[in-house]
Protein backbone atom coordinates (compact mmCIF):
# COMPACT_ATOMS: atom_id res chain seq x y z
CA UNK A 1 0.00 0.00 0.00
CA UNK A 2 1.30 3.42 -1.24
CA UNK A 3 1.06 6.66 1.54
CA UNK A 4 -0.59 8.82 -1.00
CA UNK A 5 0.32 12.03 1.42
CA UNK A 6 0.86 15.06 -0.29
CA UNK A 7 4.85 16.23 0.26
CA UNK A 8 4.90 19.65 1.58
CA UNK A 9 7.73 22.28 0.57
CA UNK A 10 9.98 23.02 3.62
CA UNK A 11 8.19 24.75 6.33
CA UNK A 12 10.58 27.62 6.35
CA UNK A 13 9.88 28.16 2.57
CA UNK A 14 6.31 30.20 3.11
CA UNK A 15 6.27 31.29 -0.54
CA UNK A 16 6.29 27.76 -1.71
CA UNK A 17 2.99 27.03 0.79
CA UNK A 18 -0.45 27.44 0.91
CA UNK A 19 -1.35 29.39 4.23
CA UNK A 20 -3.20 26.78 5.50
CA UNK A 21 -0.04 24.40 5.46
CA UNK A 22 1.76 26.81 7.16
CA UNK A 23 3.12 26.24 11.26
CA UNK A 24 4.87 28.58 13.80
CA UNK A 25 8.07 27.81 11.70
CA UNK A 26 7.07 29.36 8.53
CA UNK A 27 5.13 31.92 9.95
CA UNK A 28 8.48 33.12 11.73
CA UNK A 29 10.46 32.73 9.01
CA UNK A 30 7.38 34.96 7.66
CA UNK A 31 7.89 37.86 10.07
CA UNK A 32 11.16 37.74 8.95
CA UNK A 33 11.41 38.58 5.80
CA UNK A 34 8.16 41.04 5.75
CA UNK A 35 10.45 42.58 8.83
CA UNK A 36 13.41 43.14 6.01
CA UNK A 37 10.88 44.08 3.42
CA UNK A 38 9.11 46.54 5.55
CA UNK A 39 12.05 47.95 7.77
CA UNK A 40 14.71 47.03 6.25
CA UNK A 41 16.37 45.73 9.27
CA UNK A 42 16.54 42.08 10.60
CA UNK A 43 13.77 40.91 12.59
CA UNK A 44 14.21 40.94 16.52
CA UNK A 45 11.56 38.53 18.64
CA UNK A 46 10.25 39.95 21.56
CA UNK A 47 11.84 37.80 24.64
CA UNK A 48 12.88 35.12 22.83
CA UNK A 49 11.84 32.89 19.31
CA UNK A 50 10.12 30.42 21.71
CA UNK A 51 7.87 32.68 23.36
CA UNK A 52 7.12 33.88 20.02
CA UNK A 53 6.30 30.74 18.11
CA UNK A 54 3.98 29.84 21.15
CA UNK A 55 1.91 32.35 20.74
CA UNK A 56 2.09 32.13 17.21
CA UNK A 57 0.87 28.26 17.98
CA UNK A 58 -1.71 29.07 20.21
CA UNK A 59 -3.35 31.10 17.61
CA UNK A 60 -2.71 28.51 14.83
CA UNK A 61 -2.99 25.33 16.60
CA UNK A 62 -0.46 22.96 16.98
CA UNK A 63 -0.58 19.36 15.85
CA UNK A 64 -2.06 18.08 19.57
CA UNK A 65 -4.01 21.64 20.20
CA UNK A 66 -6.21 23.11 17.91
CA UNK A 67 -5.82 27.54 17.48
CA UNK A 68 -8.14 30.06 18.27
CA UNK A 69 -7.56 31.84 14.77
CA UNK A 70 -7.48 30.52 11.54
CA UNK A 71 -4.13 30.92 9.56
CA UNK A 72 -4.96 33.12 7.14
CA UNK A 73 -6.71 35.84 10.00
CA UNK A 74 -3.24 35.38 11.77
CA UNK A 75 -1.27 36.36 8.44
CA UNK A 76 -3.23 39.32 8.33
CA UNK A 77 -2.98 40.41 11.22
CA UNK A 78 1.15 40.80 10.55
CA UNK A 79 0.21 41.90 7.16
CA UNK A 80 -2.15 44.82 8.60
CA UNK A 81 0.25 45.55 12.04
CA UNK A 82 3.31 45.68 9.64
CA UNK A 83 1.72 47.89 7.26
CA UNK A 84 0.53 50.51 10.03
CA UNK A 85 3.24 50.52 12.46
CA UNK A 86 5.22 53.99 11.97
CA UNK A 87 9.04 53.09 13.35
CA UNK A 88 10.77 55.81 14.87
CA UNK A 89 14.60 56.32 15.75
CA UNK A 90 13.94 54.25 19.09
CA UNK A 91 11.94 51.81 17.90
CA UNK A 92 12.80 51.30 13.83
CA UNK A 93 11.04 47.95 13.91
CA UNK A 94 8.52 45.76 15.71
CA UNK A 95 7.15 42.09 16.45
CA UNK A 96 4.90 39.80 16.71
CA UNK A 97 5.24 40.05 20.55
CA UNK A 98 4.27 43.56 20.63
CA UNK A 99 1.84 43.22 17.56
CA UNK A 100 -0.37 40.92 20.01
CA UNK A 101 0.24 42.70 23.11
CA UNK A 102 -0.83 46.18 21.69
CA UNK A 103 -2.51 46.03 18.70
CA UNK A 104 -4.94 43.11 19.00
CA UNK A 105 -7.82 45.19 17.99
CA UNK A 106 -6.79 44.35 14.60
CA UNK A 107 -6.38 40.65 15.06
CA UNK A 108 -10.36 41.25 16.81
CA UNK A 109 -11.87 42.94 13.93
CA UNK A 110 -10.28 40.27 11.52
CA UNK A 111 -11.58 37.50 13.12
CA UNK A 112 -15.01 39.64 13.48
CA UNK A 113 -15.08 40.10 9.64
CA UNK A 114 -14.27 36.18 9.19
CA UNK A 115 -16.97 35.02 11.25
CA UNK A 116 -19.04 37.51 9.53
CA UNK A 117 -18.12 36.20 5.99
CA UNK A 118 -18.64 32.52 7.23
CA UNK A 119 -22.49 33.46 8.74
CA UNK A 120 -22.70 34.57 5.61
CA UNK A 121 -21.96 31.59 3.20
CA UNK A 122 -23.58 29.14 6.35
CA UNK A 123 -26.95 31.09 5.24
CA UNK A 124 -26.22 31.31 1.33
CA UNK A 125 -25.95 27.67 1.60
CA UNK A 126 -28.93 26.82 3.98
CA UNK A 127 -31.02 29.48 2.01
CA UNK A 128 -30.05 28.61 -1.83
CA UNK A 129 -33.70 26.68 -1.94
CA UNK A 130 -35.21 30.37 -2.08
CA UNK A 131 -36.18 31.16 -4.79
CA UNK A 132 -38.06 34.64 -5.99
CA UNK A 133 -41.50 33.74 -5.81
CA UNK A 134 -41.56 32.59 -2.02
CA UNK A 135 -39.79 35.47 -1.15
CA UNK A 136 -41.98 37.97 -1.91
CA UNK A 137 -44.73 35.96 -0.60
CA UNK A 138 -43.01 36.21 2.75
CA UNK A 139 -42.79 40.08 2.08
Amino acid sequence: MTNKTRKLPPATDWRARNVDDWNTLTFTEYLKDKHRECFGIEYAPMRSWQMEQGLIGRLIGTKSKAGTHSKAVVKAFIDEAFQTYKPNAKYPGTNFGFIYAYRRNILQRLEAEEKRKEKARAWAENNNDIDDESLADWL
